[in-house]
């Protein structure tokens, strides 16, 4: 019998998102709804932008009086954007008559054209330690350290489609086909840490297995 240990980045990533900390999304803009506010000059000079905002939750969850606190670069409209993506922002009503700081992010690839990939995605599931243990090829003799990336869409809800292996080291052993059969248990917020919508992104998934023995990880 196989013990194993997940990688604490992926846990780590399901309590991240310092601006954000405690809130939950019902609902947020997509990536297509950021294309579609991206401001033009910026956008005609494939700059990014950041912009931090202090807004009240009111009734149902929606954000008002959002007020722009900080704002880079400034002068190419970040700040306006930001606020009308807020329309399409929705907290958990419990939250109602708090202030929150939202960060919005404007990644340059949007701005190029490019396809974006969510950079610190926060997870509001994942698989069970059963459900991995159950999953992890266990071969005699077989590697110890492993990892594996996934690289997936986010379609609505925050739910995971379209995976595939982006890494396994070592490969030829089935550890990336593991983890791939459990892509479905994966699903993040609706915003990610710095502030970027995840739906319409891509997100990256790093599993980590520690294989050892039973008798020898008592040791």
């Amino acid at each position: 019998m196989l013990r194993y240990a997940l990688i604490s980045a992926v846990l780590a990533a399901g309590a991240a998102g310092p601006a954000l900390a405690g809130v939950d999304w019902t609902a947020a803009p997509t990536v297509a709804d950021m294309v579609a506010l991206y401001p033009e000059k910026a956008k005609a000079e494939g700059i990014g932008g950041g912009v931090e905002l202090a807004c009240t939750v009111a009734s149902g969850g929606a954000l008002r009086q959002c007020d722009v606190l900080a704002e880079t670069p400034r002068g190419y409209g970040f700040g306006a954007a930001a606020r009308k993506l807020t329309h399409q922002m929705r907290a958990e009503p419990v939250l109602k008559g708090s202030e929150v700081r939202v960060p919005v992010t404007f990644p340059a690839e949007l701005a190029k054209g490019e396809p974006l990939t969510a950079k610190t995605p926060m997870w509001t599931a994942l698989p069970t330690a059963a459900e991995l243990q159950a999953v992890v090829p266990k071969t005699p003799g077989g590697p110890n350290d492993i990892r594996v990336t996934l690289l997936c869409d986010v379609e609505d809800g925050g739910a995971l489609t379209g995976c595939g292996v982006d890494r396994e080291e070592p490969g030829g052993h089935g550890f990336g086909a593991a983890v791939l059969g459990l892509a479905s248990k994966f699903r993040v917020e609706l915003m990610s840490a710095e502030g970027m919508p995840t739906v319409g992104a891509k997100v990256r998934v790093p599993v980590r297995f520690d294989l050892k023995p039973v008798d020898q990880a008592a040791k």
